[in-house]
């Protein structure tokens, strides 16, 4: 374009060129977005955007370059968070586990001791025997049948340390094994009853009317069984062995 001169020249203004701004990238705007929201899928849109501003043109690819940085960075952290969840729930579930255990041992192993008066048949006692102390001896009854080779027995059971018959009851099997002390006495009327002491803590069991087997002795208590034989204890529940204690020393009559 031009216009006369001051001296009656044409001059000349330069052409101006209006070029329209490029438009912004929808999906890089969305990876941005996204990576904060679910950062695997501003991962994917962010790669689109980029691919796509490279064949058209259009702004926003800082905007897709830093949804990728971010997305990479919260799905990294997202998969430690979730590998550290998994990692705690096994180790709670390991712990709990090995706490069952204990409480299953502990349930089958020696308990409070149960009363033989509440059978139908009581045996029949003539004394209540004292709990034993450390300061006072045992007051011993003189029963006849054969004296146990176990040391520290005499014809009830132990004489000091471990369980003991009722009065006028004779042992008919006495056992020290690598964990307990076992007596199993006899009522007078053909009927049984299984002491047991723990060498541990002192705990005691008391179980009416064991059975004699080929080998000693079983005594039930629901459905843990506890086997006296030559060879020492073993502690079944249903079948399945919870434990086996060698013997020490056994006398079986």
């Amino acid at each position: 374009m031009s216009e006369p001169g001051p001296y009656g020249y044409q001059q000349q203004y330069p052409q101006q060129n209006w070029q329209q701004p490029r438009p912004t990238n929808v999906l890089a705007v969305l990876a941005l977005v996204f990576a904060f929201l679910f950062a695997p899928l501003g991962i994917v849109f962010g790669h689109i955007a980029r691919s796509q501003i490279k064949r058209t043109g259009e702004q926003g690819d800082g905007l897709a370059l830093a949804g990728l940085i971010l997305g990479y960075i919260f799905t990294a952290i997202g998969i430690l968070f979730f590998i550290a969840w998994i990692a705690f729930w096994g180790l709670f579930a390991t712990a709990v586990s090995e706490a069952a255990d204990d409480v299953r041992s502990n349930t089958y192993s020696y308990t409070t001791p149960q009363s033989y008066a509440a059978t139908p048949a009581p045996r029949i006692t003539t004394t209540t025997r004292a709990p034993q102390t450390t300061t006072a001896p045992r007051v011993t009854t003189t029963v006849s049948g054969p004296l146990p080779t176990v040391t520290g027995t005499d014809r009830q059971g132990f004489v000091s340390n471990g369980p003991r018959c009722n009065a006028s009851n004779p042992a008919v099997a006495v056992a020290i094994t690598t964990a307990s002390r076992i007596v199993v006495c006899e009522t007078g009327v053909g009927r049984y009853y299984y002491k047991g002491e723990r060498l541990s803590d002192g705990a005691a069991i008391e179980i009416d009317d064991p059975i004699r087997t080929r080998e000693g002795f079983a005594a039930r208590n629901g459905d843990v069984t506890y086997q006296l034989s030559p060879s020492g204890l073993v502690i079944l529940d249903g079948g399945s062995e919870l434990d086996s204690e060698p013997a020490l020393e056994v006398w079986l009559n």
